[in-house]
């Protein structure tokens, strides 16, 4: 349930983020905010439940530098990606999660990949090659680097997810969620600072309608805190392949609300190249080696 939560919102998360960035805020400064926010609140939740804080090792603590920074990568590229794609596009790409963690799942936690998880990577990476040789040039949101940074986008995410998976059966998500925020602000922060300005962030200044402000509310209460509070729970009862299967109704539920707000278009390649992407995550998460876990 925590799972299927998280994909929900990431699955709205870029309708709202694409309606204020970059025309309100620029996507360095959306991000220095997110975080920030993130930052702000794990440690308000701290302090209020004082009395059951944990101490985290110095080893743990390094897992919580890196989980910060891989963070960090994660949202700047998702935000720097709708200076050229559009919600479905970012949506779309990254369906194809499951396929990148489960290569790092086996390559990082040595997770078994049988053949029937393979065929799934092959099927799923041709949805999302169809996405971009059939995008080139036919659509104006689907530029090769907005395209780019969706996969960039994908591969921080992933190595979020299996960084992050041994930690999250020792701490609980507040602790984890307030140093993992507090040191991707610290890298986050000093990148979005020179692009504060009245031109480029009118949100942060007042100057943006009621619609802007509402959007941004939803991002940081739901797709940075809610979110990021529940992928732990998750991680800490199912693996980090099963818990991004539920990746794939993310771009389910970005093109419904995308192409009811009109802020994309319905075009024949993109229910086709979700079909693939959906029967390589299928194959991926019902697949089972011999020696795995059950």
């Amino acid at each position: 349930m925590a799972a299927l939560a998280v994909y929900v919102i990431f699955g709205i998360n870029p309708n709202c983020s694409k309606a204020v960035v970059p025309q309100y805020i620029s996507p360095e400064v959306f991000t220095a905010v997110r975080m920030l926010f993130g930052t702000a609140a794990f440690w308000l939740l701290d302090l209020l439940n004082y009395r059951k804080r944990e101490q985290v090792s110095k080893g743990d603590m390094r897992l919580f530098f890196g989980a910060g920074i891989v963070l960090a990568g994660t949202l700047i590229a998702f935000s720097e990606a709708f200076r050229y794609t559009s919600p479905c596009y970012v949506s779309l790409v990254s369906a194809t999660s499951p396929l990148i963690v489960m290569l790092m799942a086996a390559v990082f936690l040595k997770e078994p990949i049988s053949i029937r998880k393979s065929l799934g990577v092959f099927i799923g990476i041709g949805g999302g090659l169809m996405t971009v040789l059939f995008s080139w040039g036919n659509d104006a949101n689907a530029s090769a680097i907005g395209l780019l940074l969706c996969f960039v986008n994908i591969l921080f995410y992933a190595g979020y997810l299996v960084l992050t998976r041994a930690i999250s059966n020792k701490y609980s998500p507040i602790t984890m969620m307030k140093w993992i925020f507090l040191y991707g602000s610290i890298f986050c922060i000093p990148m979005g600072i020179p692009f504060f300005s009245a031109e480029s962030c009118p949100l942060l200044v007042g100057k943006a309608p009621a619609s802007a402000f509402l959007n941004l509310f939803t991002v940081l209460i739901f797709a940075t805190v809610v979110s990021y509070f529940l992928l732990p729970i998750a991680l800490r009862h199912i693996r980090p392949t099963t818990v991004s299967m539920y990746s794939n109704l993310q771009p389910l539920v970005t093109a419904c609300v995308a192409i009811a707000f009109g802020q994309d278009i319905f075009t024949w390649n993109k229910p086709v190249a979700l079909v693939l992407i959906l029967i390589g995550v299928y194959l991926v998460t019902t697949s089972r080696a011999k020696n795995e876990e059950r």
